[in-house]
Parts: structure tokens; C-alpha cells; sequence
């Protein structure tokens, strides 16, 4: 909302298609951050800054892509670029959290197929750790201490594979974003001071 009046200024100033790339080249720099500053350890503050860095960004794009969408049409076509624009917005919303929701599950499997290949019985460090935390739960109480550490084992397992995941799709639509920033330069040239023009009839 503090966006969309800023936004709007600038359109009558910049061209949108600066103002598209920079708002890519934002949510790239913003993208690349979170792959840094996530982990296990983030605490809600830090996560709710990241999301508001992710989503900064989105108004430098939507608003001008509209005005984008609109370059060269005759205004009898309006409505019909209007019912393109909110289809084609729509299916890529779809498109993409399916893609977004099934990479993470995928890497949030290689991942823990690669971290559950340390967690074996002849692993030294795994033993270690295993016997360590049975250890303590042990004296803390518990009926069966060596497999209550084995199932807190592979929670954390889960959940570093969970992270890592989160890690890579970030990383992917770091990059995605950075090759929308370069494409925002192919779009069409709008003029914002030029006046427009009323036909008399």
C-alpha cells in the first residue's frame, strides 16, 4: 500500500521498464540474501525482515507490467487485454507455486538422502552423538533413552533437510530473477511525459 502511490509517481517519470528490472534486480539481491541468513537458528524477527525484502520488490513489477501490457493497443482492445492479463497472471500464479511446492520437496529428499547416509551404525561421529544424547536423556528420565535419541536424530535430520531445500529454491528463483532482470530490457518503450492525446468525433 505505501508502494502503489511511490509506484505510481514513478511511472509518470521513468520508463516501466526500468522500473520492472529494477524491481527484479531487488528481489534477486533479496532472493540471494535468504539463501545467507536462513537456517535453523533464524529467529521470527529475521525471517519476518526477509519476507518483507522478498516482497518490496513486487510492487516495482506488477504495477508497470500492467502499464506494459497496454503499450500499443487500441483502446477498443482494453477489455480484452485486461481478461488476458488476469489469465495469464492467474495460471502463472498456479504454475508457479506448483513448481515452487515440488522442488522443495524434491531437494528436501536429496537432501535427506545424502544426511542420512552419516546417521549409520558404524558412522564414529553418528555413535558418538547417538550414545551421547541417549546419555542425557537417559538421566533425564526416559524409558527407552537410545531410541528416543534415534527418532530426535532423524527429526533434526527432517529438519535439516527441510532448510537446505528452502536454501536451494531460493537460490533457483535467485537466478530466475536475475534473468527476468535482464529480459525487462527487451520490453516495449513507453514515453511517461508523453500526453496523451483525446480523438474528437
Amino acid at each position: 500500500m505505501i508502494e502503489l502511490p511511490l509506484v505510481g509517481q514513478l511511472t509518470a517519470r521513468i520508463q516501466a521498464r526500468y522500473l520492472i528490472a529494477f524491481g527484479w534486480g531487488l528481489l534477486t539481491m533479496a532472493m540471494f540474501l535468504s539463501t545467507r541468513r536462513l537456517d535453523l537458528e533464524i529467529s521470527f524477527a529475521s525471517a519476518t525482515w526477509l519476507r518483507i525484502a522478498q516482497y518490496i520488490p513486487m510492487g516495482f513489477i506488477f504495477i508497470p507490467a500492467t502499464m506494459v501490457a497496454y503499450l500499443g493497443i487500441p483502446q477498443d482492445k482494453s477489455n480484452a487485454v485486461a481478461g488476458l492479463v488476469n489469465f495469464v497472471r492467474n495460471i502463472g500464479s498456479s504454475v508457479g507455486t506448483s513448481a515452487v511446492t515440488t522442488i522443495l520437496a524434491r531437494r528436501a529428499q536429496v537432501h535427506q538422502e545424502i544426511l542420512a547416509s552419516h546417521t549409520g551404525l558404524g558412522d564414529r561421529a553418528f555413535d558418538a552423538s547417538a550414545s551421547a544424547l541417549a546419555g542425557q536423556l537417559g538421566r533425564a528420565g526416559s524409558g527407552d533413552p537410545q531410541m528416543q535419541a534415534y527418532r530426535e536424530i532423524y527429526h533434526a535430520v527432517q529438519n535439516q533437510a527441510s532448510t537446505l531445500s528452502y536454501i536451494d529454491t531460493f537460490w533457483i528463483l535467485g537466478i530466475a530473477s536475475g534473468i527476468m532482470f535482464l529480459l525487462s530490457f527487451l520490453l516495449k518503450k513507453n514515453n511517461p511525459r508523453a500526453k496523451v492525446q483525446v480523438v474528437a468525433h
